[in-house]
């Protein structure tokens, strides 16, 4: 069962270090472990009452409130970890003679760090829901024309239209991006998560996207949980043209520029063609190339000048990146050198609403400028 023992070794250790310590009578600790076990199965709760893992047909507010509660769980793990690593030097130093102790009775402390951890998460939640700012992201292209410099891509990543995020909101999304008048949209996967007879009715806005030279977009791992070949007609039908290990070649005042994309790896689990760069890139001009690919480290291309990717949601909260970057060759967030290419990896626009909750790490609707060399 999906995370199931990460989830059950949260519920363990927020136990044992907030609520075992506390003097309360037998009743007391055991409704605590009640609470906190409720909070962590979450994911269980999700397949058994929702039905599925990754879009659980819930109410809204039930999903909202199961999120904080989990949201507030994790938090609550950092939070104690910190406070018996403080604990533990306290300790040592009391060997060698000092006096330290930590401040506070243990209640008062495990009251303060449940309740920072219950605001931080609801917080959280509400960061990772709301309607997304806007980022400038300028990339400084080798050889690029002169006539390119100012070259504009907003990037959509993540979006994960339901259960959490819906029709109002994508609209919302969509007519920031329109406002920001770029000449290309990219769309870099995970737009969905439900079949499209459920929910093509929300996906609707994607529609009135606008850009000078076109909306492109690419397959996430998402795309292929809910009928990917379903949805690619109906991506088709609202205006964004799927690349599927292809190109397009625009013509930019006189200029060429390349925009590849290639489909996520899961399309091979699912009897489909995976990514492949060099078929994407196959007859493409040496010219500037722009690739898209949901995940940032599936496909290490040098045939690319700028990537742009997403997939990992920036980690969703600063203090577990580096855990989240683990899993994809060290790429999390943000603009990265690879072998000389410049790989941008989106923090996301939407949430899965699996983990819908962002501290320090918020979402975004960016906005990738080329630059040419200055002389």
């Amino acid at each position: 069962m999906r995370l199931f023992l990460p989830s059950l070794f949260l519920f363990m250790y927020a136990f044992l270090s907030l609520v075992l310590p506390l003097r309360w009578p037998l009743p007391g600790k055991a409704a605590a472990a009640v609470a906190l076990l409720a909070a962590s199965m979450k994911y269980l709760l999700y397949e058994q009452l929702g039905g599925s893992f990754f879009a659980p047909d819930l109410p809204r507010p039930v999903i909202l409130t199961m999120e904080a509660l989990y949201a507030t769980l994790v938090i609550l793990a950092v939070l104690l970890l910190v406070k018996d690593v403080a604990a533990l030097a306290a300790w040592l130093a009391r060997q060698v003679g000092a006096t330290w102790r930590l401040p506070l009775t243990p209640a008062f402390r495990s009251t303060f760090l449940l309740a920072a951890a219950l605001v931080m998460a609801i917080w959280g939640t509400w960061q990772a829901v709301k309607v997304p700012d806007m980022r400038k992201v300028e990339i400084t292209v080798p050889k690029l024309p002169a006539s390119l410099d100012g070259f504009s891509i907003v990037q959509l990543s993540d979006l994960h239209i339901w259960p959490l995020v819906r029709r109002d909101w994508l609209q919302s999304v969509v007519e920031k991006t329109n406002s920001l008048q770029p000449d290309v949209i990219a769309v870099t996967g995970d737009m969905i998560d439900g079949l499209p007879e459920l929910i093509g009715r929300e996906v609707e806005p994607f529609g009135d996207l606008r850009a000078k030279y076109g909306v492109f977009g690419v397959t996430g791992n998402h795309e292929y949980y809910f009928q990917a070949d379903g949805w690619l007609p109906v991506f088709e039908r609202l205006g964004i043209d799927m690349l599927h290990n292809e190109h397009r070649v625009l013509s930019v005042d006189g200029e060429e520029i390349v925009i590849a994309g290639v489909p996520d790896i899961q399309a091979q689990r699912f009897g489909g063609e995976g990514p492949d760069v060099n078929k994407a890139f196959r007859g493409a001009p040496d010219t500037t190339r722009i690739l898209l690919d949901h995940r940032p480290g599936t496909t290490g291309s040098t045939l690319a000048n700028v990537q742009l990717s997403g997939h990992t949601h920036g980690g969703t909260m600063f203090f577990i990146q580096k855990l989240i970057a683990n899993y994809n060759g060290g790429l999390v967030n943000g603009l990265y050198d690879v072998n000389g290419m410049h790989l941008y990896v989106s923090p996301g626009t939407g949430i899965w609403g699996g983990f819908a909750s962002r501290i320090g790490v918020p979402s975004e609707i960016t906005r990738i400028v080329l630059r040419a060399e200055k002389a």
